[in-house]
């Protein structure tokens, strides 16, 4: 009994220094990834239901579009190899195709795994400030941001395509507006000033967020090539490639919390803890007040 007193005692007190950490100065690249490691372990039964209940049947809906792009891209191959030309229409026809197929990707990326970090981003900071809290309750809040995360979502990706139409590179608006997400589901943003809000948390930094960036796309591509050697031994159908894209969702985890933790250090950092406060937050704060 004594025992497990002590180490609840040596837990919350751990914990306290993690989050006086995060709130108190900016944090290196390192440190966001030892601390994002820890909160992600705390989270796994939330990450794990996020995947199944939101990355499972995301994972039937990409896997059929990029079914459909690759029937695409092959069937244009075979023409290329046989020497074969399409007609005009057929042509458009096909460029048609491939532009809706690869839009409907962009979309489900930008309005329905947003559900997913959106949800595993609220445990990351409930976890860090030591709030009791469900996989439902994170879940469900993040679903209520739905017509948000969509209104915002439109015009993410009209300027995205855009920007890349005018030759302004992708690579700088995706480092731009990484944080968009994150200003909607922990910062309190409403409408389309979430990106202005990430642009304005990454724009004397942008350097160190790209580094930063990169690193976690190292880490997730370290990660999911082993997922892709153990799933060489199996099939290649539809039913296994689901299972594959939805496993992915497990180091989406891990990356949804570092990148929370990112924000959470740089929102408190430059803009104070006042913008981070929930609703019930802030009410027992004034209930305190009027005692």
């Amino acid at each position: 009994m004594y025992n497990t007193s002590y180490i609840m005692m040596e837990e919350f007190y751990i914990m306290e220094e993690i989050k006086r950490l995060v709130y108190s100065r900016e944090l290196r690249w390192n440190e966001i990834m030892v601390i994002a490691m820890r909160l992600f372990r705390e989270n796994i039964k939330v990450v794990a239901a996020g995947m199944l209940v939101i990355g499972l049947p995301i994972s039937i809906l990409l896997t059929l579009i990029q079914s459909r792009v690759l029937s695409l891209m092959e069937f244009a191959e075979q023409v290329s190899l046989s020497g074969m030309a399409l007609s005009p229409q057929e042509s458009i026809n096909l460029i048609q195709q491939m532009m809706t197929n690869n839009v409907l990707l962009m979309a489900v990326t930008v309005f329905l795994e947003a559900i997913f970090t959106i949800g595993v981003a609220k445990a990351t900071k409930w976890r860090l400030e030591g709030r009791r809290f469900s996989a439902s309750k994170a879940f469900v809040e993040a679903m209520s941001l739905e017509p948000v995360v969509v209104k915002v979502g439109i015009v993410y990706m009209i300027l995205f395509l855009l920007g890349t139409l005018l030759v302004i590179p992708a690579i700088y608006l995706g480092v731009v507006w990484c944080l968009y997400l994150y200003c909607i589901a922990l910062g309190g943003r409403r409408s389309v000033d979430a990106l202005g809000h990430s642009r304005v948390l990454v724009r004397s930094r942008w350097w160190r967020t790209f580094g930063f960036l990169i690193i976690l796309a190292a880490i997730s591509y370290c990660w999911n090539s082993v997922l892709s050697l153990i799933f060489m031994l199996f099939p290649d159908n539809f039913a296994v490639n689901c299972v594959y894209t939805c496993i992915t969702y497990l180091t989406q985890g891990f990356v949804v919390s570092a990148t929370a933790i990112l924000f959470l250090n740089r929102e408190s950092g430059l803009f104070g803890m006042a913008s981070l406060q929930e609703p019930e937050e802030v009410q027992e704060a004034e209930e305190e007040k009027a005692e």
